[in-house]
Formats: C-alpha cells, structure tokens, sequence
C-alpha cells in the first residue's frame, strides 16, 4: 500500500521519506472528503490507516521489550533518569495529574509498578470507566484516586470494543498486541461478543484528526478541567508540533478559563521552542537543560 501510494518509495533514500504524520494526514484526509487514493477505495484506505497503525504499534512495544543492558552505559543512564522521573511523579500522589500525549506506558509502567497493581486496580483515574483484561469486571472511576493518568492520543495498555464501546486497562503492561493476532480468544474480545476482536485504542498521528471516541473524549474533558483548576504546570518534552492543534488548543482553554494563571515550568532540551511557549503562556519558566538537569535541581531521590 505504501508503494502505492508512493510510487517512488524504493528511489527515495530512507532519511528523504516522508514523517508519518504526513502518510497519515494524506490517508486521513482522503477518508474524510470521500476522495480515493491509488491504494484502492473507501475501505482500502481505512486498512491503510489501520495498517499504519500496527506499524508505529509494532515499533513502541519493540522498543517496550527490549530488555536494559546493564553494561550499556547510555542503558543505565537512561534507566537512572527514569527512575528519578517517576520518584518525582510519585512524590504529587492524588493531588496531581500525569496528561501525556504519548502512546507508549514506559514512564506509567514504573508508577504502576511501585504503586502496586492491585491499588492502580482500585484506585486510578484514567478518565473514563473500564474493564480489567484479565477478568472483564468493571471497573469506575474513583473518588479519590492514588493516581491519574490521562492518555490525550490512547495508549499501548488499552484495547477497545468496537461494539459495546468499553475499553479494557492492563496495568501489568502493554496488550496492544492482542489486536494483532489472527487468533480470536478470550485475552482479545469482549464479554459482551466472544467473536468480535478488540481494536487499537490511539489516535493516528495526522494533521487531520477528528476524535469521536467516547472515552478519549472523556480523558480530554478531564485533563481540560484537571489543568483549568490546577495551581502549576510542568511541561516536559513537548515541543507544540504544528499538527497537534487540538493540544495547543486545549492548553489554551486551560489557561484561559482562570483569573489567576498557573505557574508553568517548561522543561526542554535547548531553546528551539522557547518563543512558542513564550507567546502562550508569558511569565513562563523556561528550561533548556533537558530533563536530567531539571531533576537536578527539582528533587533528589534517596536512591538513584
């Protein structure tokens, strides 16, 4: 399909290919004006799209598996950044929320982690209600939760059903790939069909997206409103691409909706994007030593 679409696909060197944004965005922007493509009509272009999806799906759980080598010496950086990371999210408990656009679970994963299972099972807001992949029970959203996880664009560790609508959590780890086999089983359909597979639950990265999903609508609800009445922001590693105007503009409304405007902290690598965040939100504190040298001077665990 993607020769197709690109007939020039094996001429072209690999660092002169187009983003996947822009494969999305073309795709998705077909489907939406009832155009064609030389992939095929209507239903060729959705499996395109959803095709494109196992694809970055395949590469994120790759990177997900891969195991740490601890005589890498980036490994363990890496590795003793994340832990710093996640102590420092894990020191806000409830009164605090994590909104990432991100699809991969790394960072949750190692929350989840330390947190327990069983207590995430009880206790998280994910922003919607869900089901437990392992026993299909229902799970609502609490009162008090340990923890809120706001996935803006889906994530690796939820799978959804295209009859009921429900989305089934797995906070053990990713199960993206249960959409991917041809078996059909308990571990990737629904209790209310046994013969119907769940589906990925992200959005595509396009700049043509419109999201109808009932529980990504509910988790933007909550992230809007979660920020709106939020004393502080942290921003880190977002860099406000052009195709995320639905972020932009959330952040907006966010910022707006208040008479006294949040402290925001913007934490990047260089100063690339300095005059973006400096438009939206001015006054801002502005970062441009990375993460690492955030933490270094933002909080310091007992173990690193």
């Amino acid at each position: 399909m993607l020769r197709l679409l690109l007939p020039g696909f094996d001429r072209v060197a690999d660092n002169e290919l187009p983003l996947i944004t822009d494969v999305f965005s073309l795709v998705e922007y077909t489907i939406a004006s009832g155009e064609t493509l030389p992939v095929g009509d209507e239903s060729d272009l959705r499996r395109c799209r959803d095709l494109l999806k196992h694809a970055i799906t395949d590469i994120l759980i790759g990177d997900f598996l891969e195991p740490w080598d601890g005589r890498n010496e980036r490994d363990r950086q890496q590795r003793r950044l994340l832990n710093r990371f996640v102590s420092w999210i894990q020191q806000f408990g409830g009164r605090a929320a994590v909104v990432s656009t991100n699809y991969d679970i790394g960072v949750e994963w190692e929350l989840y982690k330390r947190v327990g299972r069983k207590k995430v099972l009880a206790r998280i807001d994910l922003g919607f209600d869900w089901r437990d992949i392992r026993t299909g029970e229902e799970r609502t959203r609490p009162t008090k939760p340990c923890l809120r996880i706001y996935k803006l664009h889906g994530s690796l560790d939820v799978l959804k059903c295209s009859v009921c609508g429900y989305v089934y959590f797995n906070p053990r780890g990713q199960i993206a790939f249960q959409a991917f086999r041809d078996e059909v089983d308990d571990n990737n359909t629904c209790v209310c069909r046994d013969e119907v597979k769940l589906q990925l639950h992200i959005v595509s990265p396009s700049f043509i997206r419109e999201i109808r999903d009932a529980s990504l609508l509910n988790v933007w609800r909550s992230a809007l409103e979660w920020m709106r009445n939020a004393d502080e922001w942290f921003v880190v590693g977002y860099s406000l691409p052009p195709e995320d105007l639905a972020i932009r503009s959330l952040l907006l409304r966010a910022y707006g909706a208040r008479r006294k405007k949040p402290k925001v902290t913007v934490v990047q690598m260089g100063v690339g994007d300095l005059a973006r965040y400096q438009l939206l939100f001015p006054g801002c504190t502005y970062r441009a030593d990375g993460l690492e040298g955030f933490l270094d001077t933002a909080y310091h665990p007992l173990e690193q």
